[in-house]
Parts: structure tokens; C-alpha cells; sequence
């Protein structure tokens, strides 16, 4: 999966987040690929987790914060995605399944498609707050 400005929201700290998991999954598949071990690819999953989990915190902070009307469907997305990255990271760590393309590719499509679906409605919500008052700009500031 290449970041592409197709991708992009046009909302610097979404885009910088979104762009580091897109940048973690290309190094999960690679990993996969070349045959990496399982403390590698554990340790790149704990990542995947962590890092996924920090945005989604981040992403509802800011979505309460600017009282954003679909918060709950977006929170519910989220809950969904990152109960699927646990499970699969169990499931490696106790050996019941191991990492395939496949996986990889399916959460890769799915951030692909919240990112254009669900994150893309919360930038335009966010650019329109901005247009409003000049004084928001992002997570840092809100």
C-alpha cells in the first residue's frame, strides 16, 4: 500500500497518523514476506496495536472536543477495527494462526476505506470549524 495524495484528508495530524499506519502495515507485509521471525513480527504487531489505539484516542478526543454529530457511528468503526487487529495479534501470539497476506491486506483496505469514508467526513467537518474560527487547528490547540 503506497500513501498517496488520494489518501490524504488535508488535516496535518490526521494525515501524519494516517500515514504512519500505513507506513507500519507496509512494514508488517514485508516482514511477512521476507520470512521474519515471530519476536519481529510480535514486536510489529504490539506496534500496530499501540499505534492504532493512540490515533483512535486521539481522532474521539478531538471529534467530543469539536462536538462532532457522527461521533458515535466513527467511535463504533473504530471499536470494530481494533478489536480485529487484537484478535489477530492473540491469535499469532498463541500460535493459532500465523500472519498472511491476506490479513494484512484486508486491514489495509479497511483503513483505506474509513480513511476516504469516515475520516474524510471528520476533515471536512474539521476544515469547516477551521474556515469559521481561524484559531482551530488541530490537536495541539483544541
Amino acid at each position: 500500500m503506497k500513501w498517496r495524495d488520494g489518501i490524504a484528508v488535508d488535516v496535518s495530524w490526521m494525515d501524519e497518523e494516517h500515514r504512519a499506519m500505513v507506513d507500519l502495515l507496509n512494514e508488517i507485509d514485508s516482514s511477512v514476506q521476507a520470512g521474519e521471525n515471530h519476536f519481529q513480527l510480535h514486536y510489529l504487531l504490539d506496534r500496530l496495536v499501540s499505534c492504532t489505539e493512540a490515533h483512535f484516542a486521539e481522532e474521539e478526543r478531538q471529534m467530543l472536543q469539536l462536538d462532532y454529530p457522527n461521533y458515535e457511528n466513527h467511535r463504533l468503526q473504530h471499536k470494530v477495527l481494533i478489536n480485529e487487529i487484537r484478535l489477530l495479534q492473540t491469535a499469532y501470539r498463541e500460535d493459532f494462526v500465523s500472519l498472511s497476506s491476506e490479513a494484512i491486506a484486508h486491514m489495509q483496505s479497511w483503513l483505506t476505506k474509513h480513511i476516504a469514508g469516515m475520516d474524510a467526513d471528520l476533515a471536512r467537518f474539521v476544515k469547516r470549524l477551521e474556515d469559521s474560527d481561524p484559531d482551530v487547528n488541530g490537536p495541539t490547540d483544541l
